[in-house]
Order: structure tokens, then sequence, then C-alpha cells
């Protein structure tokens, strides 16, 4: 079984991870979602997870950044990934002085042998998650060449990366209602999966140097679902 933390993995850690250098980063706006959008998800393969509110692994996080539930279902040929968290999102949410990027997000281990080296990792670091479904929120003035256009709700793909490849920024469809986030995305955009591991997490991140592609090198979680271990899908 692969470990399920790793220090410099974008989405899981049990604590914060350290050499976060102090500087300053001005906050840009949330970028617009996509327009609204109802998807019934009742009859599909589910896999929830409950959070307590205020659960923290980093105390400086935002209402807007503790969750309280986290849920994947299938729906024919659809994944529906819900974070339901603690307040809603507002426009222009808090960043740390240092910090790049603000990241809600859930992370697939789709491959339990596979362990993809970079992005959005640094080059030389790998990581569990073949897939990572976020919504990322970049400072102002600062650009990702993978998400040029700092798309709303986005799909990293991680698996060329097993293959000497360059990770893959998919735009897929997103939606925040208040304190609600939710991702749509096409089955087979994943492999069309019959089972993963999953979690959901908040965060902040640092760039490594002035080469984005490298990835995302320091950060701070704020929460993680579930606390302990991995989520299976479907339950």
């Amino acid at each position: 079984m692969k470990p399920i933390r790793v220090a410099e993995t974008l989405l899981l850690g049990a604590a914060l991870m350290s050499g976060c250098t102090e500087r300053n980063a001005q906050t840009g706006p949330t970028v617009t979602a996509t327009g609204p959008f109802s998807v019934d998800v009742a009859a599909g393969k589910t896999s929830v997870v409950l959070d307590a509110t205020g659960d923290w692994v980093d105390i400086t996080g935002q209402d807007y950044q503790d969750e309280v539930r986290a849920e994947i279902t299938k729906q024919g040929n659809t994944f529906v990934f819900v974070m339901t968290l603690a307040g809603a999102v507002g426009d222009n949410p808090t960043f740390p002085s240092w910090a790049d990027a603000l990241l809600w997000d859930f992370a697939l281990d789709t491959r339990p042998t596979a362990f993809p080296v970079g992005y959005p990792f640094t080059k030389n670091t790998a990581a569990s998650w073949e897939l990572v479904i976020g919504h990322f929120v970049h400072a102002s003035g600062f650009t990702d060449p993978l998400n040029p256009n700092s798309s709303p709700g986005i799909l990293i793909d991680r698996r060329p990366l097993l293959t000497g490849g360059q990770a893959i920024v998919t735009p897929i469809q997103f939606t925040i209602d208040g304190a609600k986030m939710t991702w749509v995305v096409d089955a087979a955009l994943l492999g069309n999966p019959s089972t993963f591991q999953w979690a959901a997490g908040t965060s902040a991140w640092q760039t490594s140097g002035d080469d984005v592609k490298n990835g995302y090198n320091q950060g701070r979680h704020f929460d993680l679902v579930p606390n302990a271990g991995l989520a299976t899908w479907p339950q």
C-alpha cells in the first residue's frame, strides 16, 4: 500500500510544511465560477466523508477553508465532486503574505503502484496522486503557465509523467454556491475507474523559484478530509 502522507504533496500532510519564505503576495480576486447547473446524483455510486467544524491542521485558515463534508458520486458517465465548507467563499479570499495560490481540491489515487514525479509538485517529487480536481485562486500578478487563463475548475492529469510526459491541465465544469463547491468531470477524463482512493483538502502554496512548471513546493494545509487515512470510492 502506498504512503498516505507525502511531505511535499499538494494535498496531504499531517502538519505544516517547513521552510516557507515570507514575501509579499497581493491578493487577487477569485476567478468567477462557471454558471449554475443541476445534477441528479441520488442514484449514483457515492463516497461521503463528514468532518467536524474547526478541526484545523493550521488554525490560520478561514471558515471557507474548513471542510465539513466531501463527497464523490458517479452518475452515468459523469463524476461529481462536492466540497462543503463552514463558510461561504467570497470574491477576495485572504492570502498568506508568502503564497502564490490558494487551493481547494480532491486528489485521486487510481493506481496503487504508481508514483508520478513532477507537477504540480516539484520536478523531483514523487506523489501518489494520478489525478487532482481543484479550484485554484492565484495571487495578483501570478500566472501558472499550465493554467494561463486561471480556469476556476481544473483537472490535473499526472499520468503522462509516468512515461516522461508533462502533466495535463484541463478546464472542467465548476460552480461555487455559497459554502459549496462542485466540480463535474467526464468519467473518460479520469480513465473511468471502477474504484480509487481519495482525499480532499484546502491549502496555500508557493512556487518553486521562477519556473512554475517546476511545481508548488512549499505550503500549509488548513484542513484535510478524511483526518486519517484515505477514503475509498465507491463506499
